[in-house]
């Protein structure tokens, strides 16, 4: 006797519910094909509305009376649901007795326990919470969105968090450790949204220098915070298209997705806005004096009222009165009440941006005095790096030379994506990497060593980014320090101007004023200021600046001007000499102009060696009408057109070096300069521009309507302008910076401002738009401070803190550190970045970008790179983020499950099945005839009429070989029930391929074992994994005898406890007999209750009979009607006594299968859907 196909069963399981005791034994009752509803319920409305997940239990069973072996047994899904709101996954949990429950928990140990977490309780967190307060260091890492965190409270209960918000503020917290002695110990407080109720009280401690107390204020012990790593201890199993086509001898293909839903979630958008690209972590710098701005406070929300000082501030420096009390900041984002009413539960500060929050039960709205120093963030020389992760990178431990930039102290982190989800270490300053890995910084050499808790996922990288060890000199420049002075600069549209003929007129509250060229190049009158004759440049300080929508009017006398290009060579004092053609020469009309090289050297902002480069720099000079030269060593003979010029001047070069201090791992690298003096080296070209004596003069005028305004910030000073740090007082307004644009007039309750003009960082000017009229030229620079190093970078690499990203959310702004014009750019939905100064891209599943601000990407020579100031990189996204629905509807606690509600169903060792189904229709089938099929070589044909009903198999037959089905003569059109079928006929022939799965990729990819024998096609074709049991065989082992059995602890185990019986019974002779159709997987015991009688025990039904020695036991299997096993009554021997006992073991031939039915939220498109399932294996 042998296996056939028809006694391969699908059998069900005791109870097709979702109770907690669904599942359980096989039952001998198969699962009919195409039956609605044959495991599944209905999909009710609600089901559609909050999405539902339904377990059910069967078996791959083989009822034949023998127990031949039933080889490679395996099971794939052929066939997905059509509607795709729908998914179906297998899984075995390897149990043939287990229920729902603990199927539930299988399923659940998707992520478990792990280290410590990076924060404590701060207090008791009482059952029905749904957010819970934390504490931390401030060096500690961030909690992020969508984290899983356990709780645990000894022994009494436990339970998986996720987070669904994160707020942080730093708070100084008082700690007594002695009798009256205290310390103030400043730490991180976290507020952390949970996306369940907590179902317990959580004790938890209040701070103390160690993290926190280990009992709370009712002696109770604090609970432990576990943060959590994904385990994945249960595989899924289940089918997807093929993306793209694959050719004969292909060993990689790929799929439209590697993951399928498991938990019905919903999409929740978080808006992430104005974020630090890169390295965020900040130290703060007072750039000027105090302020005490009078504040208005407006109402955000019931409870909550806001006000801004318009800057921002120094930690510690913020006095605030409000109410009828005085707060102080405490350095740590919080007030302290100082004195007066206390009318507030909580007042907090964002110290960058100078927004104070204040919260009490009835909204306050009101005015308020407050004083405080303003500051600007800095974040010091931010580097970051990618490591890209393809399929020959891939590993566990990489490393990292950051010799050129060695990182500072406790700013290091290195991030990586597993699994998709991104994982992180950190190096709390002593040089250890901590968190998913570990890894050590040698701070001296700057190499590092990172080894990953997880395997990295293939197409992603290794994010790092820290601050270069290079130390940063910031000076403040206020005050009387600089002389900084509001400026109208003009060109006019003529050269070669009449010295002394110069007019310009213009209107202040409504009278005429009046600028007079004094013929020596300097202005006179109502401004001061000069002017280049020979090229019509003015540079003009007014006495006061003109009515809003006048002009400048200019009248002159411009005669005709030479431009001669003259060929010298300075000598070793820097001085050339020769002829300007066309003497004699009109005093007062020359200007010789020349390039000159000076080198300078800047700090790298990515090396810890400078930057070497030439700058090219543009000199001009005017004669002054007497025969010299402004400003500059020479003389000038009017009459012949000879002269002397000094073209070469000495300057101050900056040399820096880098020292380093302290000693491993402590050690850091100081930036020293030099300042020596060198020589300028003159360019090669000198252009004259002169007019002839007695040259005739014509009257021209020219109009300046709204000259923009210039506001020359820190004249003779070449450091460039920390952003943040401007406050500028002048005309009665005070204007601020804010990201390269300059506001006047903020507002307390909106910090909405006026933007009048832009800043240029390195340049250290300002440009207005618009000003007031009638104001001075002096301006008063209350904050600014600049910096020594230069901060400049035309590449970033960084990842978002969360993912995936809505497509085209990703917004990002960036100031340019030559011009400071403001640049931005949006990724499109194809996540990518097309200039015209930003470029480069976002992968929004995983939230890596990629930026390089150039004009030309395609220009590798780094000539059309533009920088920008990496302080000013700023981002705003939409982050997608799941919000899991209710357990108990739903039918699982997804919180220890994925985020995103998906679970992988390729794994590498896993069993693929690569197949395509081809159907032919057959409109009139003709009784005895043959039909060919386009291939041969099948592994399964089928023929099914009109509605998918299966054709009685006896009406044809089916050559896999050839690829034929022959109809049978006469062809009666039924199914093997006799149930009529209906026309067209539809052959449908199934080609497939079994190989080992060797290489998962995120993206879909999948590498095979052994090379495709086909050509399929993209989406027709399916890959499914199998759910492999191996050979199956109902079989009794494990035969041994007790001489005592104690039926109040049975032992149940394989080995005997205590004596064997002299008695046996004779197995090599009258063998017990086992049936795949009878046996089932479990423990026997044969208890003696006399010397020839007899109870029938099993572990889990108890005792199911009683039996003599002298009949042969064979206890009948009520689910199949045979027995579990037969025993012969002539292999019994004698003395047997009263207790005692034999022992065995069967297995059964049945394969345990759950099957996961889950239904995502929405609209359905199908109503009468199916999926199929393939048992497959192999027999004689």
């Amino acid at each position: 006797m042998t296996i056939n196909a028809s006694d391969v069963k699908l059998l069900k399981s005791q109870r097709l519910t979702d109770e907690a005791d669904g599942g359980g034994r096989a039952t001998g009752t198969p699962v009919v094909d195409g039956e609605v509803n044959n495991l599944f319920p209905d999909i009710s409305r609600l089901d559609r509305t909050l999405g539902r997940i339904n377990l059910r239990k069967g078996f791959a069973g083989v009822l034949t009376d023998n127990a031949d072996a039933y080889l490679g047994a395996h099971c794939i899904l052929t066939q997905a649901p059509a509607d795709p709101r729908v998914s179906v996954l297998l899984f075995n949990s390897g149990s043939q007795t287990d229920e729902r429950d603990d199927a539930r928990s299988a399923i659940e140990n998707y992520v478990v326990p792990a280290t410590a977490a990076p924060f404590e309780l701060l207090g008791n967190q009482l059952a029905g919470q749904r957010s819970i307060a934390g504490v931390q260091r401030e060096e500690h890492r961030l909690p992020e969105i969508g984290e899983v965190y356990q709780l645990v409270n000894g022994t009494t209960s436990s339970q998986y968090v996720r987070l669904v918000s994160v707020e942080a503020t730093l708070e100084n917290f008082i700690y007594e450790y002695s009798s009256g002695q205290f310390l103030t110990l400043p730490r991180r407080r976290l507020q952390l949204g949970i996306s369940a109720a907590l179902l317990a009280t959580y004790p938890g401690g209040s701070v103390n220098p160690a993290g926190t107390t280990a009992t709370n204020a009712a002696s109770q012990a604090k609970a432990t915070v576990l943060s959590t790593q994904v385990a994945d201890a249960a595989k899924y199993y289940g089918i997807s298209p093929l993306a793209e086509a694959v050719a004969q001898g292909d060993l990689t293909l790929k799929v439209e997705s590697v993951y399928a839903a498991l938990v019905p979630s919903t999409n929740k958008e978080t808006a992430l806005l104005d974020q630090l690209a890169g390295y965020s972590r900040r130290q703060y710098l007072a750039c000027g004096a105090a302020r005490s701005p009078a504040l208005t406070f407006a109402q955000v929300v019931s409870g909550q009222s806001r006000s801004f000082l318009g800057t921002g501030a120094l930690p510690g420096s913020i006095t605030l009165t409000v109410n009828g009390g005085v707060y102080a900041d405490d350095k740590k984002g919080g007030f302290a009440f100082v004195s007066g009413s206390n009318t507030f539960s909580k007042l907090t500060v964002d110290y960058v941006t100078g927004q104070i929050d204040a919260y009490k039960a009835t909204t306050f709205t009101g005015s308020a005095s407050s004083s405080y120093t303003p500051a600007a963030a800095v974040t010091g020389e931010t580097v970051t790096g990618e490591i890209p992760v393809d399929l020959s990178s891939r590993g566990y431990v990489y490393t990292l030379n950051l010799a050129n930039a060695k990182p500072k102290t406790g700013t290091l982190t290195v991030s990586y994506l597993a699994l998709g989800n991104w994982q992180e270490l950190s190096d709390a300053g002593n040089g250890e990497l901590g968190g998913q890995g570990s890894g050590t910084v040698d701070f001296a050499s700057g190499s590092v060593s990172i080894t990953l808790a997880a395997l990295p996922d293939v197409g992603s990288s290794l994010i790092y980014s820290y601050v270069g060890d290079n130390a940063a000199a910031y000076t403040q420049r206020t005050g009387a320090s600089v002389a900084a002075k509001a400026r109208i600069r003009h060109r006019l549209p003529h050269d070669g101007i009449q010295p002394g003929s110069l007019t310009a007129t213009y209107l202040v509250g409504g009278l005429t004023k009046t600028i007079t060229d004094t013929g020596a190049g300097t202005l006179s009158g109502d401004a001061s200021g000069t002017i280049v004759y020979a090229t019509g440049e003015l540079d003009m300080e007014l006495t006061a600046t003109p009515d809003s929508g006048s002009a400048i009017s200019y009248s002159y006398q411009q005669g005709s001007v030479a431009d001669n290009v003259l060929s010298v060579t300075p000598d070793a004092a820097g001085t050339v000499s020769g002829t300007i053609p066309g003497a004699p020469l009109q005093p007062g009309s020359v200007q010789m102009s020349w390039s000159v090289l000076q080198r300078q050297a800047v700090p790298s902002s990515a090396t810890e060696s400078t930057y070497e480069e030439t700058l090219v720099l543009d000199r001009a000079v005017a004669d002054n009408g007497s025969g010299g030269w402004v400003g500059v060593t020479g003389t000038l003979d009017y009459a012949t057109g000879a002269f002397t010029l000094r073209v070469e001047e000495s300057y101050d070069y900056k040399e820096y070096t880098y020292k380093q201090t302290g000693g491993w791992p402590f050690t850091s690298t100081e930036l020293e300069s030099t300042t020596t003096s060198l020589q300028e080296q003159y360019g090669g070209t000198l252009v004259a521009r002169a007019q002839p004596a007695g040259v005739s003069y014509g009257a021209q005028t020219d109009s300046q309507t709204a000259p923009p305004l210039s506001f020359d910030l820190l004249p003779d000073i070449a450091e460039p302008i920390v952003p943040g740090s401007l406050i500028l007082a002048w005309g009665g307004d005070t204007y601020v910076d804010r990201d390269g644009v300059l506001y006047k007039g903020i507002s307390s309750s909106t910090n909405a401002g006026s933007a009048v003009g832009a800043v240029d960082y390195a340049g250290g000017t300002a440009t207005l738009s618009s000003y007031p009229s009638g104001k001075t030229a002096s301006i008063d620079v209350q904050g600014c401070l600049t910096s020594n190093s230069g901060f400049a970078v035309v590449d970033a690499t960084f990842r978002t803190p969360g993912a995936p990203l809505r497509p085209a959310s990703l917004q990002l702004t960036a100031v340019r550190t030559d011009t400071a014009a403001v640049v931005s750019a949006t990724a499109d939905t194809n996540g990518n970045f097309a200039g015209p100064v930003i470029w480069g891209s976002v992968d929004v599943e995983t939230g890596i970008v990629r930026l390089k601000f150039t004009a030309d990407p395609d220009d590798t020579s780094g000539a059309s790179d533009i920088p920008v100031i990496p302080a000013l990189l700023r981002y705003n996204a939409v982050l997608y983020s799941s919000l899991p629905l209710n357990a108990e509807l739903i039918g699982l606690d997804p919180v220890r499950l994925p985020a995103d509600g998906r679970v992988p169903i390729y794994r590498e060792g896993d069993v693929l099945v690569i197949h395509h189904t081809a159907e032919t229709v057959i409109a009139s089938p003709l009784a005895g005839t043959t039909e060919t099929l386009a291939r041969a070589q099948q592994a399964a044909i089928e023929v099914v009429d009109a509605a998918g009903i299966a054709l009685d198999p006896a009406q044809y037959t089916a050559d896999r070989e050839l690829g034929t089905v022959t109809w049978a003569n006469p062809l009666i059109l039924q199914d093997v029930d006799t149930n009529p079928l209906s026309l067209p006929l539809t052959i449908r022939d199934r080609v497939e391929h079994m190989a080992v799965c060797s290489e998962v990729q995120i993206s879909g990819a999948l590498s095979i074992g052994a090379p495709l024998p086909w050509d399929l096609p993209a989406g027709e074709t399916q890959v499914s994994s199998a759910v492999a049991w191996g050979d199956l065989q109902a079989r009794l082992h494990t035969w041994y005898t007790q001489k005592t059995w104690n039926s109040g602890a049975p032992n149940w185990t394989d080995s005997p406890s205590g004596d064997s019986t002299t008695s046996n019974y004779n197995s090599l002779n009258y063998p017990p007999v086992v049936t795949n159709k009878g046996a089932i997987a479990g423990k026997w015991a044969i208890v003696f209750t006399g010397t020839t009688t007899f109870n029938v025990v099993e572990e889990k039904l108890g005792v199911i009979t009683t039996g003599t020695t002298s009949s042969d036991c064979a206890p009948t299997n009520p689910a199949t009607g045979v027995p579990y096993f037969t025993i012969l009554a002539a292999g019994w021997g004698s003395g047997w006594a009263a207790g005692n006992a034999v022992r065995f073991n069967t297995d059964s031939c049945l394969g345990p299968l759950w099957i996961v039915r889950t239904v995502l939220s929405g609209q359905g498109t199908v109503e009468d859907d199916q999926f199929r399932i393939q048992i497959r294996g192999d027999a004689d």
